[in-house]
């Protein structure tokens, strides 16, 4: 959680803060969608921290008078940046990039709606594996940012090519190792409680004829 939160905070300094200064030097070839942009990324950083807190509140157990409230901020921001997230998709020069852009985008608002689903309906465990993956989808951007910075990879083709290709893994990815992994667990604790069950039935089994033999003694 310390990493996470550490990240976003390198995130929000060197990527989003920038944007906070409105104008044309600022945004340059983005100047025409800046509103949107500006309303993006305001809306990405508020459910970027408050969406790392509830991810923490809840694990914890902390705080969880504050709980509800957070988690209304990280559904305005959510809602705010995944919206102004389609209509940029719309609009970029890169179609294919603005495919993974808009799916990513569609997904992030459609998890985070489920989650708020699951909550009305008293489902907290759905409601927390939902909320999983709407942070998963939160953070995708910043992972993308991150592995754009990465040295080697402008070698790996062209502008086009690069930004597509990790548009789709930044959510892509780490959705597929969250599932995997709560799977697995999943198969573990039914595994788990599947030995325990015939144990017992063994146990009890065993023990029937020794209760009928004293019995008999008697």
């Amino acid at each position: 959680m310390l990493l996470l939160a550490v990240l976003c905070v390198v995130f929000l300094l060197d990527d989003a803060m920038p944007y906070l200064h409105y104008s044309e030097a600022t945004y340059e070839r983005f100047w025409n969608r800046s509103v949107l942009l500006l309303v993006h990324v305001i809306g990405g950083s508020i459910g970027l921290l408050t969406g790392l807190f509830q991810l923490w509140s809840g694990l914890t157990r902390r705080m969880r008078t504050a709980h509800p409230l957070t988690g209304c901020v990280y559904l305005a921001g959510v809602t705010l940046s995944s919206t102004t997230a389609i209509a940029l998709a719309l609009q970029t020069e890169v179609w294919t990039f603005g495919v993974a852009l808009f799916v990513g985008a569609f997904l992030w608002l459609a998890t985070t709606s489920l989650a708020v689903y699951e909550l009305i309906l008293g489902r907290i465990d759905a409601h927390r594996d939902w909320m999983w993956r709407s942070y998963i989808l939160t953070f995708s951007f910043v992972s993308f940012r991150l592995v754009l910075e990465l040295p080697w990879v402008e070698g790996l083709g062209t502008e086009a090519e690069i930004a597509t290709t990790f548009g789709w893994l930044s959510f892509v990815a780490p959705l597929s190792i969250y599932e995997f992994a709560r799977q697995w667990r999943h198969d573990s604790l039914t595994a788990s409680v599947s030995r325990s069950t015939s144990q017992a039935a063994s146990g009890a089994s065993t023990a029937q004829p020794l209760v009928q033999k004293s019995a008999r003694g008697r």
